[in-house]
């Protein structure tokens, strides 16, 4: 169990940084240094596509040159102290009047950053068990690790501690709240590396392919002849479109339509905390049911909760913040299971060809990824643009349903795609238990 605690233990200070860069930073810029919501959205796209080709890059590169000290460890450490440091000169820039050379320059150093960190992260995740359930509590414990993150980034968004009267106080400046995060994630990466760097991992389960070719076409014929990754690839892009709308524009719809902005951080947190909350919940599930049908029923019950927002008026927080605790509930599903349901596919691949490509595999998992939330992330807010909204509170009420419709009809209606596409899905636990025991023989 300290395996893989250790192991998911550097997600926390990752995804508080990361979150914050996909869903506080576009605001922030927008409002304190006037750069336009489409500049910000085409930044995001153009970074994000080239952060996600890289990704196979990076995956051939952890598979096959491993260094002195382990395959995937240092460079988790490497990609970390990176994407750390630029996010720094993101959130505290350091020129009182910061340009679009200078918000493109450190956004693009910290997706290398987060490549280099990313891919043998994920592939490591694979390869800590060759089982099919504790797989799932691998890939739930660093999701858990994950929302923790985002949670503390919410709070810390909005709730600062002053020292002079001794008490917490909410409704800060964005400054200070990304100040907040920066700090609380450094200390906690540094921590989380000394646990991560020490504990042990299960290698020897799981034999390599060494000097495999980078040949990306060997993916694609891969693609071409295992119709289940296909399969699951096209539902997870689709699904991951879905995921990237709403945080992408959650600040603008509770400082907009809500007209709360004081409240962001709390409505974040309670987001998060039924995301955690949802963790044993879904495990539990895993347990009984096949994994593809549980993440169909999390994003069905996703979608219904999802409607209510469309008939939410300014101050109607009450409503709001129950819809946030109720949605959360499906991320954990949504983060976990679909990634654990390619490493059981992995085993599958190995089966027919005898090639264990874990890192590229993956590392063209996050490529799919990151484009999908690149282009999500990069369209709402050039809408946003499109439909004229603006910073100050003159947006008619046409302009804020747009909004509210982008924020929550757009991911409905992308998810119900997403359901089709892996209801009938064909790896299940007894396929995957005979998959196992041939390898074996």
């Amino acid at each position: 169990m300290f395996k893989i605690l250790a192991y998911g233990l550097p997600a926390l200070p990752l995804a508080s940084l990361y979150f914050s860069i996909y869903v506080l930073i576009g605001e922030f810029y927008f409002k304190n240094y006037g750069l336009a919501l489409s500049i910000i959205g085409s930044i995001f796209i153009i970074i994000r596509l080239f952060d996600a080709f890289t990704d196979p890059i990076m995956g051939y590169i952890s598979d096959n040159f491993p260094l002195r000290f382990g395959k995937r460890k240092p460079w988790v450490l490497i990609g970390g102290i990176l994407f750390i440091f630029s996010t720094w000169m993101l959130f505290v820039p350091i020129y009182q009047s910061v340009d679009v050379e200078y918000f493109f320059f450190w956004l693009f150093i910290s997706a290398i950053g987060w490549t280099i960190a990313y891919a043998p992260y994920y592939a490591m995740g694979a390869e800590l068990s060759m089982d099919y359930l504790e797989r799932s509590k691998v890939t739930f414990c660093r999701e858990l690790f994950t929302i923790l993150g985002i949670i503390f980034a919410s709070l810390l968004y909005s709730i600062s501690f002053d020292f002079d009267n001794k008490i917490f106080k909410s409704g800060i400046g964005s400054n200070i709240g990304l100040f907040q995060i920066c700090i609380f994630s450094s200390v906690f990466f540094v921590l989380s590396m000394f646990l991560f760097l020490l504990s042990k991992s299960n290698s020897k389960e799981v034999s390599y392919d060494k000097n495999n070719i980078l040949n990306i076409f060997e993916i694609f014929i891969s693609l071409k002849k295992q119709k289940l990754m296909r399969k699951l690839l096209s539902s997870h892009f689709i699904n991951g479109l879905a995921n990237g709308i709403p945080p992408a524009l959650f600040v603008f719809y509770v400082n907009s339509v809500l007209k709360s902005p004081e409240f962001t951080g709390i409505l974040l947190f309670l987001y998060f905390l039924g995301a955690l909350v949802g963790v044993p919940l879904w495990i539990f599930i895993s347990n009984k049911l096949d994994k593809h049908r549980v993440w169909c029923y999390a994003m069905v019950y996703s979608c219904f909760i999802f409607i209510f927002v469309l008939f939410l008026e300014e101050y109607d927080l009450i409503f709001f913040a129950i819809i946030c605790i109720l949605s959360g509930l499906a991320l954990s599903a949504d983060l976990a299971i679909p990634s654990s349901i390619q490493a059981d596919i992995i085993d599958l691949e190995y089966l027919k060809t005898g090639k264990r490509l874990t890192g590229q595999f993956f590392a063209f998992w996050g490529l799919v990824s990151k484009a999908a939330i690149a282009i999500s992330t990069g369209v709402a807010l050039i809408l946003l643009d499109i439909i004229g909204f603006k910073s100050d509170e003159n947006n008619g009420k046409n302009i804020l349903f747009a909004v509210s419709f982008i924020y929550a009809g757009l991911p409905i209606i992308l998810k119900m795609f997403s359901i089709y596409l892996m209801w009938n899905f064909k790896l299940d636990k007894k396929t995957h238990s005979e998959i196992l025991e041939k390898i074996k023989t």
